[in-house]
This record gives structure tokens, sequence and C-alpha cells, in this order.
């Protein structure tokens, strides 16, 4: 479990409603939910999570108290199941996130991560990918 950051207002919620926990998606998939109370320069991104490391997949696009993004699981998690995971994130999270992709875009290897600098998790579901 996260401890809650010292950056992060302890009035921030955020959901994810859909998907829905347990459903089966495919690769590409429109994932919608709402957030409230994100402090100013903060980031809200999704993240994969599998067997403890994240592999963060997009930073999503607020509009009002409301969010939608489309993400992309190209892994192979085991028998298909993987959380995905609504983050906020301070600059300096963001800064540590951005640096691990340029790292994977040059040499193509995007090993998962463990920890990120002031991350907190706001709301998980599990899904399958289908078939």
């Amino acid at each position: 479990m996260c401890q809650r950051a010292r950056f992060l207002n302890r009035k921030t919620q955020g959901r994810i409603n859909s998907p829905g926990n347990g459903d089966r998606v495919s690769r590409l998939f429109r994932a919608e939910g709402t957030i409230d109370g994100l402090p100013a320069g903060q980031h809200l991104l999704l993240l994969v999570e599998v067997g403890g490391l994240k592999w963060p997949k997009c930073e999503v696009q607020v509009n009002n108290t409301s969010w939608d993004a489309n993400v992309y699981e190209g892994g192979t998690p085991p028998h298909g199941k993987f959380t995905l995971s609504l983050y906020a994130v301070s600059r300096k999270g963001y800064d540590e996130i951005a640096a691990w992709l340029e790292r994977g875009k040059a040499t193509g290897d995007y090993p998962g991560l463990g920890q990120f600098k002031d991350g907190i998790r706001l709301d998980s579901i599990t899904l399958r990918l289908e078939s």
C-alpha cells in the first residue's frame, strides 16, 4: 500500500470508471474516469502493474473532473492478467518516468519500474487481455 506523498492534497480522489474491474480488453482500449482535487502542477498517469513492477502507459488529459485515454498493452502478462492503475505524480516523479521512457526509446528495452518519486496510486483495476 502506498503512503500518501507530501505533495498530494489529501482531498485528491481519482477513479477508473471504464473498463470495469475484471473486464477483458483488447491490446488497445479506452479508459475513462474521474478526478477531483488534483493539485496544480501534478500529472495524472495510467500505469500497468504486473508482479510488483510498473510500466507507464500515458498521461491522461483532464477535462474538468473527468479524464480519458487510449491505452496500449503490448506485453505478455501471465495468463493475460494485469493491473491498470491511476497515479498522481509530482514533477520529480514525472521527470523520472520521462527519463525512463527516453532510455527505452534509445535501447529498445523498457524494464519495469519498481518505484518512482512522489507517485500515489489513486485507483486500480484488474483486467485480462482478450485471447
